[in-house]
């Protein structure tokens, strides 16, 4: 196993249990939300972290986790620390790992970073036995503590539909348990990350190019417990709903709303990144913009789709309302 030194805050390693679980072990806190940046996400993942700290109770760990170096790394460990982050420089033992991966499957957007989900309890102190896994593209709108308190059994884990999931819903009335990989709470005991991560590592062509998604889709099987898209709610429909009803929303695929206001979402969505860039300048340092190109390329399909969106003929709300608030564990 592998573990933060003890200058990084670390913890002696907790025996593994698999009895309910509760809120503490041994006065020490047993459930975390977890986070896996490079340099290229920090920014957006620590304004996501913030957002999850002042959701969340206290008996809640939220974590960082970084898989390279990041510049001013100890002055921003500092500032997280005293804002009730944990961060953590993960990132040789991180490196040791995804190097056993071919890059060559890494070549776009998508950073063999996001594998690291699939072995954070060999990076993640052992005292959290409950891990609620966020990818750093979200924005925490709303209390977690639901989620918080549901406890997920030893084997299974709890994920939502994905967005071309949502997308069959909503265009064919086609049900599928494809769910997103972006928002993920599991029992450290008999997490199947493990498994996904050899499949990827010696049979890639099986995950459909979707990465850890799609290897973990591959071996979910009846590990898998499907939840709300309120605590993964893709930001493609976000005109179709009222933000107040969702936990989490997920930004995936470009534009990000730190990059500009953009339909669907207003742009109080993207002045918390601006004001989080005022707030410090080693925040502001970890900020990555766009060029002008992809600035108006990301405008015009913007105004294109809220064009689309004022014209009959769209998604029905009513099936979109049902896969928030169908009969879930939460």
């Amino acid at each position: 196993m592998i573990y933060p030194t003890a200058s990084e805050g670390s913890v002696p390693a907790q025996p593994r249990s698999s009895a309910p679980v509760q809120a503490h072990i041994a006065g020490r806190i047993a459930q975390c939300i977890a986070y896996v940046t490079d340099a290229e996400y920090a920014f957006p993942t620590i304004m996501s972290a913030l957002q999850a700290r002042s959701h969340s109770a206290t008996t809640t760990d939220v974590c960082i986790c970084t898989s390279e170096a990041i510049p001013g790394f100890s002055e921003l460990q500092q500032i997280l620390s005293a804002k009730g982050i944990r961060l953590f420089d993960t990132s040789e033992q991180l490196s040791a790992a995804l190097s056993r991966l071919d890059p060559g499957h890494f070549m776009g957007r998508i950073s063999v970073s996001a594998m690291a989900k699939l072995i954070l309890p060999e990076i993640l102190p052992s005292q959290y036995t409950q891990i609620i896994y966020l990818d750093g593209d979200t924005q925490v709108v709303s209390s977690l503590e639901k989620l918080e308190r549901i406890t997920a059994p030893p084997g299974k884990f709890y994920a939502a539909r994905d967005y071309l999931a949502l997308q069959d819903l909503l265009e064919h009335g086609k049900h599928s348990n494809y769910f997103n990989s972006g928002v993920l709470k599991f029992n450290r005991e008999g997490w199947v990350g493990e498994e996904a991560f050899n499949l990827f590592l010696t049979h890639p062509e099986l995950c459909d190019g979707k990465h850890d998604q799609g290897a973990l889709n591959h071996v979910a099987g009846d590990a898998l417990i499907l939840i709300s898209n309120k605590w993964n709610f893709p930001k493609q429909f976000l005109h179709l709903v009222d933000m107040q009803s969702l936990g989490i929303v997920h930004y995936m695929a470009h534009p990000k709303p730190w990059h500009g206001t953009y339909f669907p979402w207003s742009a109080t969505e993207s002045r918390v990144y601006r004001d989080l860039r005022r707030e410090s300048p080693v925040f502001g340092a970890l900020y990555r913009g766009i060029g002008l190109d992809r600035q108006l390329v990301y405008k015009f399909r913007s105004v294109r789709e809220r064009v689309k969106s004022v014209f009959p003929g769209g998604y029905p709300r009513r099936i979109l309302q049902e896969a928030l608030r169908g009969n879930y564990p939460v």
